[in-house]
């Protein structure tokens, strides 16, 4: 995303990298379509286009990590301050790629929610 930055690709192109990094994460074609669950990559393309919601959402999983104890909801909860962020912070801006990244995450945590929602999801010791 840097070097399409500095070659002065336009903020859409930005935005379709960012998706095509979160597909390409969580649907690897060399992986058979598995891979993983896109937060890190997710939060890295996101911090880049969007650092100050991004901050917000790594401030909520801090503490949501520190206080619940179960990763996938402190990563699912930053994730959601994260797009209620955006729309308060930029809220001119298309969100329609910041939905669709988000949507993706939820979707390959769905596992995860259904074990929380079973009470079988670890906690984090």
């Amino acid at each position: 995303m840097i070097v399409a930055y500095f070659m002065g690709l336009s903020e859409a192109t930005l935005w379709g990298i960012a998706v095509l990094a979160v597909i390409g994460h969580c649907f690897s074609p060399y992986l058979n379509f598995e891979g993983g669950k896109g937060i890190a990559t997710g939060m890295g393309v996101m911090m880049f286009m969007l650092p100050y919601e991004t901050l917000i959402a790594l401030i909520v999983w801090g503490v949501a990590a520190k206080t619940i104890r179960i990763s996938s909801i402190s990563s699912l909860s930053g994730v959601a301050a994260l797009l209620v962020a955006s729309f308060i912070i930029h809220p001119d801006i298309a969100h329609a790629p910041v939905v669709f990244i988000v949507f993706i995450l939820y979707y390959k945590h769905i596992p995860n929610i259904i074990r929380v929602i079973k009470g079988e999801e670890k906690r984090v010791i």
